[in-house]
């Protein structure tokens, strides 16, 4: 996987290509239907946002019609999110993340949820910052 620039284009099309050809996943998700939406508060701001839907998941660029639960961070906390290099819970008691809508829904996906980081991976190691 070449070089992807987090947050471009070319970066959520990977995402969403291994989202949806990802048989764990996808198997995971049977049953499910929740949308989640990530905020990166920039200049302009960067949104996207995971679909589960009854065994299909897609990452799509852009806010979501209506996102079940999101989560928003300024720019460096949220890339530290995605490279794992910040704990999402040290994140939040930091106040570098918030969460809104019904974080109980993402209880109820928890199992789903719990994988993605996996899933990912290759995307991750991929990614370069944009001001690279």
């Amino acid at each position: 996987m070449a070089d992807l620039v987090y947050l471009s284009d070319a970066w959520i099309a990977a995402l969403d290509e291994v989202a949806a050809n990802h048989q764990g996943l996808q198997a995971a998700a049977v049953g499910a239907t929740l949308v989640v939406e990530y905020r990166v508060a920039s200049d302009p701001p960067a949104l996207w946002h995971i679909i589960f839907n009854q065994g299909k998941v897609r990452v799509r660029a852009g806010p979501a019609d209506e996102p079940d639960a999101w989560f928003e961070a300024r720019a460096a906390a949220a890339q530290a999110l995605f490279d794992g290099s910040l704990d999402p819970l040290r994140a939040v008691i930091d106040g570098d993340l918030s969460i809104g809508g019904d974080p109980r829904r993402l209880l109820d996906h928890r199992e789903i949820l719990d994988g993605i980081g996996d899933v990912f991976a290759g995307v991750r190691a991929a990614t370069i910052a944009a001001d690279s």
